[in-house]
């Protein structure tokens, strides 16, 4: 019996030898396991990152392809802004001058009229002048005090009606020198001494003028 025991206590450290043995061995393999699992996930989360940095530019790539297809489509939409921004002003700077050009036209149509009514006005008060410078041609040398009072009243009337006349800038045509047509009306053609062919020897009737405007022209005898 005690030599059964010992052979069987010697088997049991035996046994324990080789367990001891074969355990250091599978820590081995379940390490390299592990090592090369862990290589193996390494390899694949790099292959996952190259792949979504390909992905990445790939995207950039057609990013950027699509830009530039587009870019030609962007610059013609750019040029046509610009021509249509080039048209709209051009018709903004005509409708200014248009405008422009009615007002002035409208002013000078109600400056025409207001001169032609005031020249309808005026007419009849140099008219009215005519009248009493014939009147004054014709007054006797001598006249008693009455008729004095009389005359020198009719001269105040016509300083009056003057001064309407100054006061609305109308001047009489001057006589003096030579023959213009465009402010002298001939009534006569004579010879002269006195006078060089083409000068006024003499007024018959006044004529006025506003600024350049003549009211009437005056009638006048010239030398020939």
């Amino acid at each position: 019996m005690a030599e059964q025991k010992k052979d069987t206590e010697a088997i049991a450290e035996q046994v324990e030898e080789m367990e001891a043995k074969v355990a250091p061995a599978e820590n081995d393999e379940d390490e390299v396991k592990l090592k090369a699992g862990s290589e193996s996930a390494t390899e694949q989360e790099t292959e996952a990152e190259a792949e979504d940095e390909e992905g990445a530019v790939a995207a950039a790539e057609e990013a950027q392809a699509d830009v530039e297809e587009k870019k030609p489509s962007l610059e013609e939409e750019l040029e046509l802004a610009r021509q249509e921004a080039a048209n709209n002003f051009e018709g903004w700077q005509r409708a200014v001058a248009e405008l422009a050009n009615f007002k002035r036209r409208k002013e000078e149509q109600l400056k025409l009229q207001r001169d032609r009514i005031k020249g309808e006005v005026l007419e009849g008060v140099i008219s009215a002048l005519d009248d009493m410078d014939l009147a004054f041609q014709n007054v006797p040398e001598e006249i008693d005090g009455q008729l004095v009072g009389w005359v020198e009243g009719f001269r105040l009337v016509q300083r009056k009606l003057n001064k309407v006349l100054e006061d609305q800038n109308v001047m009489p045509i001057d006589t003096e020198g030579e023959f213009d047509p465009n402010v002298h009306e001939a009534v006569s053609y004579e010879a002269s001494d006195e006078h060089e062919e083409g000068q006024i020897i003499g007024e018959l009737r006044k004529g006025y003028q506003v600024g350049s405007r003549v009211l009437r022209p005056a009638l006048v005898r010239v030398a020939k």
